[in-house]
């Protein structure tokens, strides 16, 4: 056994060392900079202290291209506790914008419940974001969140309703 080691072992370091030929070149994957979930939450937390907001307070977020920059930006949808960040019209979306190493807020838009929608639709660069109104003075209805240039709306209630249902625009859901 130890012979036949001894004669393949050569032969094996003579294979390994031969020449590679590549016929066709490698095509590079697109430029994605995918900041970690890590990062964004501690931008939530500083956005949490800068506001003085409960230190327990409970969040879900999703990451998603919000201007189609190769960074996944993200929405987080504060629900606890209810009485600082909720109100008879829904809860607190923070839209964070990812840039260099972190994420930096850029909205923030009361009266907010799920789902929410991201529409393919882009108004200044960025895509916008569907959220339902409802409550005992505004009839239900979807309205667009359409980014100004600088933010999105910090009310829905003053936004341009949307008149096709949500289910044929092909708008990502979240928060359901």
């Amino acid at each position: 056994m130890k012979n036949i080691l001894c004669l393949l072992l050569p032969l094996l370091l003579l294979a390994c060392s031969a020449p590679q030929t590549q016929t066709q070149p490698l095509t590079p994957l697109p430029k994605m900079v995918n900041l970690s979930d890590a990062q964004l939450k501690i931008a939530i937390q500083n956005y949490i202290r800068a506001y003085d907001a409960p230190p327990n307070s409970a969040y879900d977020f999703v990451r998603v291209d919000l201007n189609k920059n190769g960074k996944r930006d993200a929405l987080v949808l504060f629900k606890l506790p209810h009485s600082y960040w909720c109100g008879w019209d829904g809860c607190g979306l923070v839209v964070f914008q990812a840039r260099g190493n972190g994420f930096t807020p850029l909205s923030t838009i009361k009266g907010v419940r799920g789902p929410v929608y991201v529409s393919q639709a882009k108004h200044k660069g960025w895509r916008d974001i569907i959220v339902r109104i409802s409550g005992a003075s505004v009839r239900d209805k979807n309205v667009i969140l359409a980014f100004d240039g600088r933010s999105y709306p910090d009310s829905p209630a003053l936004s341009e309703t949307l008149n096709a249902p949500v289910t044929k625009i092909g708008a990502q859901k979240f928060f359901q």
